[in-house]
């Protein structure tokens, strides 16, 4: 079977030229365009969907991505890290331990191949008997089960390429791109698949590096007031959210128009779809032209206090942003003007989901966690606190925890220590459950709870996490 996929496949593009490939693309209800760009190992796509526009690539080694609202922003590449351990394990004749040949598929005349190795991702791969072409792939992530098909073959240079390639996943989300022209340029230029610029999003009052945000806490959160239109608007400070998120109500009262139409999921799947936000006031700031996922938020932290945004990744990754939830301070701070403090300790940021993922040890073991700030218990999954060594006692009743889309049940169980940076905190108590935590290669949630007494800036633009113990108020003595 290797075989027959080597013969159809005698070697890789290796021309000094630039690919170039224009597609049409149908998704989320809209028609499209869709720009890839490869030079060699270096890769530059671009997404358009009605006026909304987003770019990703791969230069030099780095992955980057130029978000819906012109954000560019760089992160390690967790999860195609994962999926290259799969390529590679197909492609090597001599691995029969992580490939196997499963049988066939009568409906699509193909062999169908399992492959999932260690490290990687477990796919599902579709050779076809008579040509050796790839025709279809599967695979799972964050619990949902991905097709990809790939169909209308030709040759670019001896190199068999796809030019209809459709994606839909268990929740019916569909993606679709038709080839429109492909050619290769002889003359590359290296700026086809540079990083483009970013665009500042966050607009600072004139002569001002630091702006506080009108914050509040409640029940462990930061509930931050915020101008839409002509409303104001109770919003969560949320590290944990990919983006902007309105609740439809908002979108109502001010008469914003929804783009697109999508299913999303972490503990239960939801109707989700975009909008473009003229202005957003935050205290002194001010965000023009935002675009926002809209998603019906759940959260009530109390009885007088409804949730009707979050204020997610495109809010952090144009400031420095602090948080000092003992003082309740909540703080922006021009990304230029931003010095560490001397005495905070320093730890790297992925932001491969657009949310904060840092290493930390946590009991006997070590894992990769989200600091998110619109959280406030921490959640660890159970794989991972079987291996730390901090497993409920399961004596006691479960609780049951809300998240966008549904509920989940979690047990608490007791941390010996965990170590974030360098702080140390021993004796800490979290929950443990087997749930989505909204992305893949993900070992736990680290909220409010286990954040206080800690000061932290998130900046984005370094891809850093600075923190340190807050230090104790100032007593006057008379």
């Amino acid at each position: 079977m290797r075989a027959l996929y080597d013969r159809a496949h005698p070697h890789e593009h290796s021309r000094a030229a630039t690919v170039e490939e224009d597609w049409r693309l149908f998704q989320d209800g809209t028609v499209g365009a869709f720009k890839l760009n490869r030079l060699g190992h270096d890769v530059r796509e671009i997404t358009t969907l009605g006026p909304l526009t987003y770019e990703r690539g791969v230069v030099r080694g780095v992955h980057w991505e130029k978000n819906r609202n012109g954000i560019v922003f760089t992160y390690p590449g967790v999860h195609d890290a994962r999926d290259q351990v799969s390529d590679r394990a197909f492609l090597d004749a001599g691995d029969d331990r992580d490939v196997r040949l499963l049988g066939d598929s009568l409906g699509t005349n193909s062999y169908v191949v399992e492959v999932n190795p260690p490290g990687g991702r477990r796919v599902w791969l579709y050779i076809d008997k008579r040509t050796g072409f790839l025709t279809r792939k599967e695979w799972i992530a964050r619990r949902r089960r991905y097709t990809t098909s790939y169909d209308d073959y030709r040759l670019v240079e001896g190199v068999p390429e796809p030019s209809r390639v459709r994606t839909v996943d268990s929740l019916g989300n569909e993606r679709e791109q038709i080839l429109v022209t492909r050619m290769l340029d002889a003359t590359p230029d290296p700026r086809d698949v540079e990083i483009p610029a970013s665009r500042r999003v966050l607009e600072f009052p004139e002569k001002q590096t630091a702006v506080r945000l009108p914050v509040r806490m409640v029940n462990g959160l930061a509930i931050v007031r915020v101008i839409v239109g002509r409303g104001a608007y109770d919003f969560l400070l949320d590290s944990g959210a990919a983006g902007i998120v309105l609740d439809p109500a908002v979108l109502e009262q001010q008469g914003l128009e929804r783009l697109g139409a999508r299913i999303g999921s972490t503990l239960g799947s939801f109707p989700e779809s975009t909008t473009i936000v003229p202005q957003m006031t935050i205290g002194g700031l001010r965000m023009r032209n935002v675009v926002s996922r809209v998603v019906t938020i759940p959260f009530r932290p109390d009885e007088r206090t409804r949730v009707m945004g979050l204020l997610g990744f495109d809010f952090f990754a144009d400031a420095v942003v602090h948080v000092n939830l003992d003082r309740e301070i909540v703080e922006a701070i021009v990304p230029e003007r931003f010095r560490a403090p001397a005495d905070a300790s320093t730890i790297p940021v992925a932001l491969d989901d657009k949310t904060p993922a840092v290493r930390m040890r946590v009991g006997t073991g070590s894992g990769r966690v989200v600091i998110d700030t619109g959280a406030n218990r921490s959640i660890f999954e159970t794989a991972f606190a079987e291996r730390a060594d901090f497993a409920p006692d399961r004596s006691g009743a479960p609780t049951h925890l809300r998240g966008m889309g549904g509920y989940t049940s979690a047990e608490a169980a007791r941390i010996p220590s965990f170590d974030l940076g360098g702080l140390v905190t021993r004796d800490a108590i979290a929950d443990v459950a087997n749930a989505d935590l909204g992305t893949d290669d993900i070992d736990g949630i680290v909220g409010t709870d286990l954040l206080r007494g800690d000061e932290l800036w998130f900046d984005y633009r370094t891809n850093l996490l600075h923190l340190r113990r807050t230090p104790p108020k100032r007593t006057s003595v008379r």
